[in-house]
């Protein structure tokens, strides 16, 4: 009497008059609720039970039987469009669409995910140092390859993330620092001069990130208090756009566009969900890097000075409600607000003629940010208030603090205002 098969154990048997051996395993169900199996073949007997024992262990292990046909490109493609695209901000999702197109795919993305090994891994990245980009690019393209090789783990498409048996490029130098007391304190009494000084002032005293700053709007401002705060509520972004017209059979474009902004049924990549107010074109106020709002003291100097600002500049055309905007109403964009600190630099004696053309190796917008965390780190400022004024997203720094509103934050910006000895 033929033993028994218990459930999970498969079959095995002869087909062909015996010239073959067929091995089959229940695993699962389909998605319209038709039972899964998974079917091996041998010459040999052995053959067959070596590769079913192999499927078993992996439903053992993993829940389902890994996928052995999904090369990396495909991968990349289905989880950019599944996971990157509902979860990652429009312009953090074009950063990986790039790293995955000029790096990932390029160099590994013929090979299959579940049979992927460290060494290619240091493939793609020395494809990255070869090429003479930077060690924060190799970095990025690590990044972006192990949170592809994570999901496939999960979804049963490998049975590791191989990235975690490799270490991460080790990023050089940056280019970010911080000024000096001397030379921030010069920046502050230079800008006091100009009519939107207060957009520097905020940017070293509150250590706000440039788009938050640009972004930031008059109705997040709060100076009628007894302790003014700018809520960081919203930052100014770029969003690509997408076509809407969808694709033909051929796969082409039905509007005969290839580029997405000349599409009659354009649209903004924006996740579903996703909160953002439309400005003009692809300009968008979108939810600040932490996804939370967070709410800065303002020392009483600065709060004063922004008073002074708002009723000079109250007949200015404000069409979105910002609190800093060009004469005729529309935003600061990126490059004008750098062009803007290198000239401020220059007038304050910090930088040469010479570095104020655009590309010159200077101190950026973002060392006014890391100015306000070193000055507060200087004075004795515990590391999670910074994160709750610099709005750091680091579990480790920040606590996940919500809220800025704390005693021991504003405690914390007037020690910075009596560092910079501010008057009011």
């Amino acid at each position: 009497m033929p033993r028994k098969r218990d459930s999970g154990d498969g079959g095995l048997y002869a087909i062909r008059g015996g010239k073959l051996y067929r091995g089959v395993i229940d695993d699962g169900f389909h998605p319209d609720g038709r039972r899964r199996q998974r079917v091996v073949t041998s010459k040999t007997k052995e053959g067959a039970r070596r590769k079913l024992d192999a499927i078993k262990k992996q439903i053992q292990q993993h829940g389902t039987a890994l996928d052995t046909k999904t090369t990396l490109e495909q991968w990349a493609t289905h989880w950019l469009e599944t996971v990157g695209k509902p979860t990652l901000k429009p312009n953090t999702l074009l950063s990986y669409e790039s790293v995955s197109r000029n790096w990932i795919v390029p160099t590994i993305g013929a090979k299959k995910v579940s049979f992927l090994k460290p060494s290619d891994v240091r493939i793609m990245t020395k494809a990255v140092a070869d090429a003479g980009r930077t060690s924060a690019t190799a970095r990025k393209a690590y990044q972006v390859l192990s949170l592809m090789l994570e999901s496939a783990r999960v979804e049963g498409i490998a049975a590791r993330n191989v990235c975690e048996d490799v270490t991460a490029p080790v990023q050089g130098e940056s280019n970010r620092g911080a000024l000096s007391t001397e030379a921030a304190l010069s920046v502050l009494k230079v800008a006091a001069e100009h009519d939107d000084g207060t957009r520097w002032w905020v940017a070293l005293l509150s250590g706000l990130r440039q788009g938050e700053r640009i972004g930031a709007r008059l109705d997040s401002l709060d100076l009628d208090s007894e302790q003014p705060t700018i809520g960081v509520e919203w930052a100014l972004s770029e969003v690509p756009f997408e076509h809407g017209c969808g694709r033909t059979e051929g796969e082409a474009w039905r509007c005969g566009k290839a580029r997405a902004g000349s599409c009659s049924n354009r649209r903004l990549r924006i996740p579903d969900g996703f909160e953002y107010q439309q400005l003009n074109g692809r300009l968008c106020l979108i939810r600040p890097k932490s996804g939370k709002p967070r709410y800065v003291p303002l020392m009483p100097a600065l709060a004063e000075a922004l008073r002074r600002y708002l009723i000079k500049t109250a007949d200015r055309p404000n069409p979105y409600g910002l609190i800093w905007r060009k004469p005729n109403g529309e935003p600061y964009l990126w490059g004008e607000d750098e062009q803007t600190w290198r000239d401020l630099l220059f007038e304050a004696g910090i930088i040469a003629e010479d570095q104020r053309a655009p590309g010159s190796p200077v101190p950026t917008t973002h060392w006014a940010r890391h100015t306000t965390a070193t000055v507060l780190m200087e004075l004795g400022v515990d590391a999670k208030i910074i994160g709750e004024i610099v709005g750091h997203q680091s579990e480790a720094v920040t606590r996940r603090y919500q809220h800025v509103s704390s005693a021991a934050a504003r405690d914390a910006m007037d020690k910075l205002g009596s560092h910079f000895a501010l008057g009011g």
